[in-house]
Order: C-alpha cells, then sequence, then structure tokens
C-alpha cells in the first residue's frame, strides 16, 4: 500500500527541475583613471569581455520507503554550469523523526550519496511527505522534490524455545529461529527479564537468514533457580517475544556418587547410586574414569525419569591395595558432568604398613609410628601416597610450591614473613599494604615454615630422595635455613632464655620441630644440640598449669599448646632423650579445654578453659590426644573425628579457607582411615590443587585471603601449611598401623 501511494503522490507532484539562472548583469564601464603626464600617446581602453551564465541543476531522486532504524541512500546528480566551489543543500517539509545528511556537495563533485534516516521513535508511524531540496552555490540556486513514505516497522515471529538448563559458571548455546512473515530487515534478538546473575550478548540476524546463536552466561555466583524469561526480537526499539523457562541449576541432575566403594582382591559388588532429577528428565549416559589398577565398571544408561543407576564393579583376584578418586562422566542430551566416587582396594580395616615401608633398610632407623621414616625415598613415598590418596597432580602442586618458597629465600638462609621476595626484582606476590599491615615480622617463624616441607619431602642437608631429581638442588637451600636457625638462638647456659630461635611461642615451636626433623633425617649433632636446646628452653617455658601462650611462662592457650606439643613429640621421635615430664603436665591443660558433649566431652576442644568449642582447636586437641596414644577405637576420638569430618572442604570455590583447621584435621583423620578420611583426603587435596596459583611470579604459592590467621602469617604461612598438608601421606608414618616384628631397629629412643 505504501508503495501505491507513493506513485499515487508522484502524479500531482509538480515538476521542480528547473531553476531559472539570475539575468546577466550589464558589464560596468571601466573607470577613467588619472594618470601623470607623460609625452606617450594615451594607450585605447581594452574592449569589454563578454557576460558568462552561472546555472546548477539535481538530478531526479527515486522515492523513498522507509521504517524506523532504516537508513536508505539516494544518489543526488549535480549537474555544473560555470559553477565551482561547493554545492550548499538544504532540506525544508522534513517530517519529524527523519534525518537527511550530507548538508553540503563537495566542490567539484557531480554527485553526492544522500543519506535519509528513520529513528526509533518512527517504529508505528504511517506518513506520506514531500521534501523540498534547495541547493545554493554562490548566485546559482536549484531545487528537486524528494517523495517519502514512511511505514510502521514490520516485526517477525519467534519460534517457540523449550526450557533450557544452564549451570553457574557456564555458559549455553540458544538456538533463536524466526518466522520471518513480510519482514525482511536485519533483527536484533536479546535475552529480557533475565535473573541476577545471567546475561547474553545480543546477537543480530541479518537479512535474509532466519536463524541465530545466542550464548547465555550464568556467573559463578548466580543463584540457583527456575525463572520465567524472555527471548525479544527487537527492530528500531519495537520488540516481539516469546517467554521460556530458564533454570539455573548447578546440577540439573545430580548422580549421588561421593561415596566409598570398597573392594577386596577378587571381590565384585553391585553399587546403587541414586539419581537425582532436578530439571532434567532425560536419559544419562554413565562412565568411568580413573579406576585403579585391575578393577572395572561398565557402562550404565539411566533411562528418562530414572531415580538410580546399579554399577557393577569388579576387582581381580591380583589387584594392588590403594585407593583412587575415580569419576563418573555422565552424558545427558547437551548436559555433562564429572563426579567424583573415591574407589578403595583393601584386604581389611586396617593392615600393616605397606611392605616398601616396612622392609626397606634406608628407613629401618626411622620405623616408629608417626615419625619421619615414609619420606625418605622415592619408593617409599609413592606407596604411601598409593596406599591413602596421594595422586600425581598434588604431587606436582607440591614441586611448584617448593620452587616458589626456594625462590624467596635470601642469601643468608633466612625466609621472612612480612618481606619475603624483597631481593626479588619484580615479584608482585605481596597483596596491598592494608591487607598485609598485621603479618608478623618475625623471621624464625617464615624460616621454619619455609623450612617444613622440604624436610617433609626427605630433604636434608646432605640427602634427599632419588627422584624427583630436582629434590636434590634444594640440600644447601634446607643447610643455609637449618644454619640461620642455630646461629640465630639463643647461646646462654645462665639464662633462661638459653635455646630461644626468637619470637613468640609459636614463632620457636615451630623452629624446634624443623630443627627436630632435621636432625631425624641427618643426625647431625650439631643440629642435635640445637634441638635438644630448643626443646629445654620449651620446658622451662611451660605454665605450672601445663599450657604455654604467647610468653614466656604466660597461662597457656589450645592453640599454641598443640604446636609446642607436636615440637616436643618431634624429638622424641627424632630420639632425643626428653623427660615425659612437660607432656604429662600438658595432658592437664588439654583436659580443661574439653567441652565436648557428655558422655563424650573430651571429643571437643576450646581455645581456653570455659570457652565455646571451635572446629580448629577440636582437630589439634584431638591431634594431641592419638600422639598421647589414645587407641583408635577411643569413644571420644571416634566421636570427636565426625564432628570435624562433617565440615567436609567444599567442592568448589577459589580460595583456601580455614586451612589452619584443614591442617590439623587431615592429620588426624588420615591415621584413622576408613571412609571419612578418604572423602576428606579427596576434598581437602582437590581444594588445594584447585587454588593454588598457576601463573606469574606467585606460581606455586597459596594466596593467604580467606585463610585463618593469613593476615598474621601471609603467603609464606599459607604455602608452608598447604604443602605440609599435601604432604600428608608420607610425611609422618601412620599411627595405628602396626610395624611387623624384626623391622623396628634397636635404638635408645624413648619412643612409643
Amino acid at each position: 500500500m505504501a508503495g501505491i501511494a507513493v506513485g499515487f503522490l508522484l502524479t500531482w507532484l509538480p515538476a521542480c527541475n528547473r531553476s531559472q539562472p539570475p539575468a546577466a548583469a550589464p558589464t560596468a564601464p571601466l573607470e577613467e583613471v588619472e594618470s601623470l603626464p607623460s609625452n606617450e600617446p594615451a594607450a585605447s581602453p581594452p574592449p569589454s569581455e563578454p557576460a558568462t551564465t552561472a546555472a546548477l541543476l539535481l538530478g531526479t531522486i527515486e522515492p523513498v520507503e522507509i521504517s524506523a532504524g532504516q537508513e536508505i541512500t539516494r544518489e543526488l546528480r549535480v549537474e555544473r554550469s560555470g559553477v565551482e566551489g561547493p554545492v550548499a543543500l538544504d532540506f525544508q517539509n522534513v517530517p519529524d523523526g527523519i534525518v537527511l545528511d550530507p548538508k553540503e556537495v563537495p566542490a567539484d563533485a557531480k554527485s553526492v550519496t544522500l543519506k535519509i534516516r528513520a529513528e526509533d521513535r518512527l517504529a508505528d508511524t504511517q506518513s506520506l511527505s514531500v521534501i523540498f531540496i534547495r541547493a545554493k552555490a554562490g548566485e546559482a540556486i536549484a531545487s528537486r522534490n524528494l517523495s517519502l513514505a514512511v511505514v510502521p516497522v514490520v516485526l517477525p515471529k519467534l519460534q517457540p524455545v523449550l526450557e533450557q538448563l544452564v549451570r553457574p559458571g557456564d555458559e549455553i548455546s540458544l538456538e533463536v529461529r524466526l518466522d520471518r512473515g513480510a519482514c525482511q530487515r536485519a533483527v536484533q534478538v536479546r535475552l529480557e527479564n533475565a535473573p541476577a546473575g545471567v546475561a547474553a550478548d545480543p546477537v543480530t540476524i541479518p537479512e535474509g537468514s532466519n536463524a541465530a546463536t545466542l550464548r547465555v552466561r550464568a556467573a559463578p555466583d548466580a543463584a540457583e533457580g527456575k525463572h520465567s524469561v524472555r527471548l525479544a526480537a527487537v527492530i528500531a526499539g519495537k520488540s516481539s517475544g516469546v517467554d521460556f523457562a530458564l533454570s539455573v541449576q548447578r546440577s540439573p541432575y545430580r548422580i549421588g556418587c561421593f561415596r566409598v566403594v570398597k573392594l577386596k582382591p577378587g571381590e565384585s559388588q553391585e553399587v546403587t547410586l541414586p539419581v537425582e532429577r532436578r530439571g532434567y528428565s532425560g536419559p544419562i549416559h554413565l562412565e568411568f574414569e580413573n579406576l585403579p589398577d585391575k578393577v572395572t565398571a561398565g557402562a550404565v544408561d539411566v533411562p528418562s525419569g530414572g531415580t538410580a543407576a546399579k554399577i557393577h564393579f569388579a576387582a581381580e583376584k591380583d589387584a594392588g591395595e590403594r585407593v583412587r578418586s575415580a569419576y563418573i562422566r555422565s552424558q545427558a542430551g547437551s548436559l555433562s558432568s564429572r563426579e567424583p566416587i573415591i574407589v578403595r582396594v583393601s584386604l581389611g580395616e586396617s593392615g600393616f604398613l605397606p611392605k616398601a615401608i616396612a622392609f626397606d633398610p634406608e628407613i629401618a632407623p626411622l620405623l616408629r609410628r608417626g615419625s619421619f621414616g615414609g619420606r625418605l625415598t622415592a619408593h617409599a613415598k609413592a606407596a604411601l601416597s598409593d596406599a591413602y590418596g596421594g595422586t600425581p597432580e598434588s604431587q606436582e602442586a607440591i614441586l611448584r610450591g617448593l620452587r616458589w618458597l626456594a625462590n624467596h629465600q635470601e642469601e643468608d638462609g633466612r625466609w621472612s614473613l612480612k618481606y619475603y621476595g624483597r631481593h626479588l626484582s619484580g615479584c608482585d606476590c605481596h597483596l596491598s599494604e592494608e591487607a598485609e599491615a598485621e603479618i608478623l615480622d618475625n623471621d624464625t617463624a617464615g624460616t621454619a615454615l619455609a623450612l617444613l616441607p622440604f624436610l617433609g619431602e626427605g630433604i636434608s642437608p646432605t640427602t634427599a630422595p632419588d627422584e624427583p631429581a630436582e629434590l636434590a638442588r634444594y640440600r644447601n637451600l634446607v643447610r643455609r635455613g637449618l644454619g640461620w636457625l642455630m646461629k640465630n638462638q639463643v647461646n646462654d647456659l645462665k639464662s633462661d632464655k638459653d635455646g630461644d630461635l626468637g619470637g613468640n611461642t609459636y614463632c620457636h615451636a615451630v623452629g624446634t620441630i624443623a630443627l627436630c626433623e632435621a636432625y631425624a633425617l641427618t643426625g647431625d649433632e650439631r643440629v642435635q644440640l640445637a634441638s635438644q636446646r630448643a626443646i629445654k628452653y620449651l620446658m622451662n617455658a611451660q605454665h605450672t598449669a601445663g599450657g604455654w601462650r604467647y610468653g614466656f611462662r604466660e597461662a597457656g592457650d589450645m592453640s599454641v599448646v598443640a604446636w609446642v606439643f607436636l615440637a616436643i613429640r618431634s624429638g622424641q621421635l627424632a630420639g632425643l632423650r626428653i623427660d615425659n615430664s612437660p607432656l604429662t603436665r600438658a595432658t592437664r591443660f588439654i583436659d580443661s579445654c574439653a567441652v565436648g558433649p557428655e558422655p563424650v566431652r573430651l571429643s571437643q576442644y576450646c581455645y581456653q578453659p570455659g570457652k565455646e568449642p571451635t572446629n580448629p582447636l577440636t582437630a589439634a586437641g584431638l591431634l594431641t590426644r592419638q600422639y598421647l596414644g589414645w587407641p583408635k577405637d577411643n569413644p571420644h576420638l571416634l566421636a570427636g573425628c565426625k564432628k570435624i569430618a562433617q565440615a567436609v572442604p567444599p567442592a568448589e570455590g577459589s580460595q583456601v579457607g580455614p586451612l589452619y583447621f584443614y591442617y590439623y584435621a587431615t592429620e588426624v583423620l588420615r591415621h584413622m582411615e576408613g571412609e571419612e578420611w578418604d572423602l576428606w583426603n579427596h576434598r581437602v587435596r582437590e581444594l588445594l590443587i584447585r587454588t593454588q596459583e598457576k601463573s606469574g611470579h606467585r606460581e606455586g604459592s597459596w594466596s593467604p585471603e580467606g585463610v585463618d590467621w593469613g593476615k598474621r602469617g601471609g603467603r609464606i604461612y599459607a604455602t608452608s601449611l598447604a604443602l605440609l598438608t599435601l604432604q600428608v601421606y608420607y610425611r609422618h608414618l601412620p599411627l595405628y598401623r602396626p610395624i611387623p616384628r624384626g623391622q623396628i631397629p634397636s635404638t635408645g629412643a624413648t619412643i612409643r
């Protein structure tokens, strides 16, 4: 209809193509000019120039039909007759919302592209009009009419959209299709009414196409739930749309597989896993990855609407004892997931140490329950990792952490908690000044914490496991670090401070652990003397009530007591002759901090007597109880382990969180073994691998942000505790696995 209207309009519009040039002005006579007298005869005046005519003509312009949001071009021809320079264009009778450009024809140009644009506010407008174009250059003038029809925007229809599922932190591809009808224009498609945390960049379906892909993203913190959202087709601000359901679900379906499957060699077992439907009801295909050697589990298909999956596990007769974090990879239409299931091959609930440990003469001198023998050889470490759940990825994380610590040691052998990296050009490992304002300025703590992971790998000043080869490079680093600690130890037999390593009791206790472990690995008499004097200082610093705190003989708190207890215990395990009386007195203090519910009051612990229990101090208290000789079936110990195991680390997240608690709880649960340990180990191991810095100068370290006591200990503290937690498989031998008789060497050590 609009085209017919334009044609009709042209039948009555007056032709305005001609423009009358102005009449040529008569040539003015030259004025006579008075000149100086001359003997020469006067020259005759020059003849008059003939008059010239300047004129403009504008070519015809094809009528325009336009709708909102469009820009249409027309060629405007200019015929010049003696006209030079630019030609100014003036547009009259232009409808509101129509914009024409340009306003000038360049000098000597014979045409110009005229741009006619309709603003978005004309989306529902229908009108006919004539625009008058006037051209002027000097005295020359021309004009032309432009017939313009504005027609309403015609929108396409969007085809219906099925319910969509997206996970927080993921994105999905949404195929968008149009039923164009009379609409042939480019169409913008966008997502509207999306919940917080969900977004999609608009896409344009070009003219001549009927489909496009919209990428819908959900932020990691997008709230889960089902939402009604709108898919809109937009032209010039005018839209048509279709509503559809968008489910934001971390798990649109969930396989209940985070459990332990325990098999004996030669055993088969059918395990039923629940399938929880959270928005997806179609079929699900399951396959298995990373099963232990000689253990199989066939693929399984769960039918539409199915709520359970039956898995058949089988272990061959010669399957070795080990634990693996296996994974169930599921495929459900365009959705997929990878969830862990822990599979352990075991001859029983607990057994002897792996044969690679019990019969290795190289580690026999340190073959004591809870002692240091498991870290001495690559073979022993691998056997213990297999037995307790280490992975190649966790071992690589340890190596990255050691490299970071090695890079931040200072020339004199120390590490600084607060000023590490001050000698390194371009070190950007520190956080903001505000975030690190409270970090303890104590090099004893920094040096001792940094040394412990190297010692935990079995590296001494003179020896290191033969694999991987890079461990041997750190022997000199350990030598220099130990040298710095011993050089700065107080040496004054007449003073109560004799043996003090510097800083508060926390710092001294960690330094004492490092010295005792180094003596156990080396047998060096100089290190033995420094260790003995460091323990002597701790004995002198004990409060009469049995505790330790920051200052000398200050009334104790459970946190400091746990570190001091482990320092004295490390001395015993290293073979130092130590009176048991400090630990007996410490036991009385630990009893005073027990605040568990009856009848298992000794299952939970608080900071100081009379306060509320906390998970970190409960774990610390339970570890001291284990080293004091509580049996594995002690009801207080069992209740306490159940309590801390309920705080299993999260499956997701970018911060480490309560690392102090994780360090102690990991030690306690590893000694206990069983299903609680296997589940805990998977989560804490994967958390530490996931949160380790992976690039730049910080690579290999852990950020102290969000770490309990991270504001006081900083990056050295966080990195050290993370590494010690990852070394749990072999750093100390297990407490409750018997050692075969005949393998225990005869020594004078007063240890159990």
